[in-house]
């Protein structure tokens, strides 16, 4: 059973909320839920300069009969990964939902349950009335250490469109800087091609305009 996770990030999406971390050779996919994925792209940002960003995961190794291929997610704190094993016991909350609505810290969204907070819990993407009913009955008394952990204690939900633009400007920015051009002309380039067509959002689109802008031949 794998537990924990500590190796080099080999790539990263927040489309999909995964980190590849590849761990003595071996590169594993790990499904890192929402709220988590500001530290994540620190970690990651601040490796600039050195060989490889390190990170470290405590994992949940999840498959079921009906879900057989096995699958890997990832928390920075023990306790977080306490909180998700209980919120994928509720009815109607895979991994995959969960993760993609936990983009509150985990002692606010235990707080909202123990406090029966519907309307937090309703802001949640994902998250309608009716799933917010069954997450308050299913683990109201059961998640008060939770609603008390030291963690990022993020209140609003995070927005992973901001965050995907975010990365995507600092890979082409990394893209055009591993041409040979100044970081300066990087940023000014990606900045120019995202305000003339703000709805690019995968790299290659990017690049490509980018290269035609310029009339840089790869």
């Amino acid at each position: 059973m794998i537990t924990h996770l500590a190796g080099t990030v080999a790539r990263i999406d927040i489309g999909d909320l995964t980190v590849e971390l590849e761990v003595a050779g071996v590169r594993y996919q790990v499904l890192v839920p929402a709220v988590l994925w500001p530290e994540i792209q620190t970690i990651v940002d601040q490796a600039e300069g050195e060989d490889e960003a390190k990170l470290g995961l405590h994992i949940i190794y999840h498959a079921t009969t009906n879900a057989p291929v096995p699958m890997l997610i990832g928390f920075i704190r023990r306790g977080e990964r306490v909180f998700f094993r209980k919120l994928m016991s509720v009815e109607g909350l895979g991994p995959t939902k969960a993760a993609k609505a936990l983009t509150i810290s985990v002692s606010s969204m235990a707080r909202a349950i123990e406090e029966e907070n519907r309307g937090m819990l309703t802001k949640l993407p994902g998250i309608g009335g009716r799933a917010a009913d069954k997450i308050i009955a299913s683990l109201k008394g059961k998640v008060r250490t939770e609603a008390s952990m030291q963690d990022s204690d993020q209140e609003l939900p995070i927005d992973l469109t901001s965050l995907g633009k975010q990365r995507l400007s600092k890979d082409a920015e990394d893209a055009v800087v591993s041409l040979g051009y100044s970081r300066y002309d990087a940023k000014r380039w990606v900045e120019n091609a995202l305000t003339e067509e703000p709805a690019t959002e995968d790299l290659e689109s990017l690049m490509l305009q980018i290269l035609r802008e310029r009339d840089i031949s790869t």
